[in-house]
């Protein structure tokens, strides 16, 4: 059911605000169905939609960015597209390959830890505009310990650009003998503010060496 509920909450970040309201209900509806209270689920998980809309308002005017469908104006981008745009469409990726003299699960440790990659119980944790828009982005987390990790997300690192910048990383680690076999790909927008040209040097860096 979860596929469900992030497909159609991807989706109203694009729409209408009544339609928006309307796609609300059918979320919330099927997110709360077996719930042992649905209604109480259905008042709190409103709340907690409301609050997250709330809070993306008063950061994009701190910004002077519109982040929101319901408060872009007239043409403007929603925040869905912004992030679809931003991470679908105007990207250039780079392959990456090494091996690591490193076990697998210890090398998906260290991934986890200098990336911040969420686990899905911590994707079902966040808000809901936090978690449609990791999906917008595109996010990936398959686990067999000792075997294989797959792992996709939009992340920064504090040892590139002080953790001020974005990057999505798109990542397979493969036992390999005693090691580990790192394959993927490492992406940047071009639509960063900061420009992106600088940045793929400095992820292929912190991939070596945290690799």
């Amino acid at each position: 059911m979860k596929p469900v509920i992030c497909l159609v909450a991807a989706f109203a970040a694009w729409v209408s605000p009544v339609s928006a309201d309307v796609l609300d209900g059918v979320i919330f509806g099927v997110k709360c169905m077996r719930a042992d209270d649905p209604q109480a689920c259905e008042d709190r998980s409103k709340r907690e939609a409301n609050e997250a809309r709330e809070r993306m308002r008063q950061q994009s005017g701190a910004t002077g960015v519109q982040t929101q469908g319901r408060t872009a104006p007239a043409g403007g981008d929603s925040f869905g597209k912004k992030v679809y745009r931003n991470w679908v469409e105007n990207v250039v990726c780079k392959a990456f390959a090494k091996r690591s003299s490193r076990d697998v699960d210890t090398t998906y440790a260290r991934a986890m830890s200098r990336y911040s990659f969420l686990t899905p119980n911590e994707v079902e944790r966040r808000s809901l505009a936090g978690e449609a828009s990791l999906h917008i982005a595109g996010y990936l987390h398959e686990s067999t310990p000792g075997a294989l990790y797959r792992l996709e997300q939009v992340v920064h690192s504090p040892d590139v650009a002080n953790g001020q910048r974005q990057y999505k990383l798109i990542l397979e680690l493969a036992r390999d003998g005693s090691g580990t076999r790192v394959t993927g790909q490492y992406c940047v927008t071009t639509d960063d503010p900061a420009g992106w040209q600088d940045l793929p040097p400095k992820v292929l860096s912190s991939l070596n060496s945290t690799f």
